[in-house]
């Protein structure tokens, strides 16, 4: 910490960063029922911005079954992001 500096009233600055991308980590399973899913987010440079935990359970974790893009598909919308067309790559 700088000696020199000086105190003030405390001020809230806003920083607006734009996501480009997410990964998703399983952090838990309980088979049959319920899944919890780290979901980090990363902007145009693939830097960390944040990361959240989205729990999937019910009828939305049955639905997963053996197709992985259905949890990409869930998370984007339980974020409120909106995936790009595949480009088949």
């Amino acid at each position: 910490m700088n000696n020199n500096s000086i105190n003030i009233v405390p001020q809230a600055q806003t920083t607006v960063k734009t996501i480009s991308s997410f990964s998703i980590d399983v952090i838990n399973i309980k088979l049959f029922q319920s899944a919890i899913l780290n979901v980090i987010l990363y902007d145009e440079n693939k830097n960390y911005i944040s990361s959240q935990s989205v729990e999937i359970n019910g009828d939305d974790y049955k639905k997963w079954g053996n197709d992985d893009s259905y949890i990409s598909n869930f998370i984007a919308q339980k974020l409120g992001l909106q995936l790009l067309p595949s480009t088949g790559s």
